[in-house]
């Protein structure tokens, strides 16, 4: 088995400057902040009399999808990758807006899924935005461990073809990033290696986790971690009390640092493709 990583205390300690961590992280009050980019937004809000596009994701940042097992969670990560994208996701989730301006790289990882599952979900990309985004790169990684899959994403992120391109990193199964979840020091670990990735490489990191089965939280101290952290926090529900073929699921941001979005749902389409619905809607 692989062991947990660890933090070098020794090395930590030995390389300590306070007085450059003292003048790095004393906040200048005086200076006007910029709100950072937003990658993606999910509706808009009203301030002061205008209207503004929210926040949902935005680069530097990091967020989560939270849900149970079979609740369409990598069918929303689908849409929010081709969303982002542009063409014509648009068509399926109108209230999802994409402010990319550039030919950036946009990495999806699937952590769980055998190469079949995987690979049909990642096509689902593609048929929603109506062509292959060329720097769409999706990977499934199943087969490696979990300090293996943290080696790839780190070199992933220094490989020159991408080095400083990447916008957006999505983990279908962030919890195969560590060997046990709830094992304290690897959480933090893993939660502390998502925000040196994103703030390093100023791009948004989407991660998929399983919800606690006795509540809505991420399962796990791993998820109690990413939650803490995260910029938002998606929580899908599906609307059945009982399974029903394709009954709608529920989206709610649970937590934000700008402003939430509505409640929505969403379905699958007759090609098996998510889209924004109303409660009550089935598959005809």
């Amino acid at each position: 088995m692989i062991e947990p990583i660890k933090l070098k205390t020794e090395t930590v300690e030995a390389e300590f400057d306070y007085n450059k961590i003292h003048d790095n992280c004393l906040v200048d009050l005086s200076l006007d902040m910029i709100l950072p980019p937003t990658a993606l937004s999910i509706g808009n809000h009203e301030y002061k009399g205008q209207t503004y596009n929210n926040n949902t994701f935005t680069y530097g940042e990091f967020s989560a999808i939270v849900a149970g097992s079979k609740n369409k969670k990598t069918f929303f990560k689908s849409a929010l990758i081709s969303s982002f994208i542009g063409g014509k996701a648009n068509n399926y989730f109108p209230n999802f807006i994409s402010s990319r301006d550039s030919d950036y790289y946009i990495i999806d990882i699937d952590t769980e899924q055998g190469s079949y599952y995987a690979q049909r979900a990642f096509r689902r990309v593609a048929d929603m935005v109506g062509n292959v985004y060329e720097n769409y790169l999706p990977f499934g990684v199943e087969e490696l461990e979990p300090e293996e899959i943290i080696k790839f994403i780190d070199g992933l992120f220094e490989d020159p073809r991408y080095k400083g391109k990447i916008k957006w990193l999505s983990i279908d199964g962030v919890a195969d990033l560590v060997v046990n979840s709830n094992d304290i020091v690897e959480s933090k670990d893993v939660a502390m290696k998502l925000k040196k990735w994103r703030k390093d490489n100023n791009c948004h990191i989407n991660c998929v986790i399983h919800k606690n089965s006795t509540s809505l939280k991420a399962t796990g101290h791993l998820g109690s971690y990413i939650e803490k952290k995260c910029e938002t926090v998606i929580v899908l529900e599906d609307t059945a009390d009982y399974k029903v073929r394709n009954s709608p699921i529920e989206v709610n941001q649970t937590y934000s640092r700008g402003a939430p979005f509505d409640t929505f749902y969403f379905k699958l389409d007759d090609d098996t493709l998510p889209v924004e619905c109303e409660l009550g809607e089935t598959w005809q």
